[in-house]
């Protein structure tokens, strides 16, 4: 009886075996720098995006920091002009990293700012390839 259990024990354990780490789980996505823009006052910007899936990064400096700016930061269509997302929303000095996924398309960024300089850095994460 007792060498039934212990038998049975081997065969459940051998059979769960470990758990795969994370890491092989699920690899991290791929990133590639879609593009890098700054300036100051209000600007459209283009770009297209392969996968669809992407990481954006805004910083916002005043020009005068007695006189706090204004900063907006909306992802648009670029076939259309639709608003799809407000990155930003900001009122003085910041910053900030969004994550944005739809289609693989055109995307354009319609920048509103006063009294700001900005900068804006766009990845685009790809799934990675598997290994076989």
């Amino acid at each position: 009886m007792r060498r039934a259990i212990l038998l049975s024990l081997a065969v459940v354990s051998a059979a769960c075996g470990r758990a795969p780490d994370a890491e092989q789980a699920a690899p991290a996505a791929a990133m590639r720098e879609l593009g890098a823009w700054s300036g100051t006052g209000n600007t459209t910007l283009g770009f297209v995006s392969e996968s669809g899936s992407f990481r954006i990064t805004w910083k916002a400096q005043n020009q005068n920091n007695a006189r706090p700016g204004a900063f907006q930061l909306t992802v648009r269509s670029g076939i259309s002009g639709r608003p799809m997302k407000v990155i930003a929303d900001h009122q003085g000095a910041g910053g900030g990293s969004v994550e944005f996924g739809d289609d693989p398309r055109k995307y354009e960024f319609l920048v509103e700012a006063r009294g700001i300089d900005w900068s804006i850095a766009v990845q685009e994460a790809f799934a990675p390839k598997r290994q076989p």
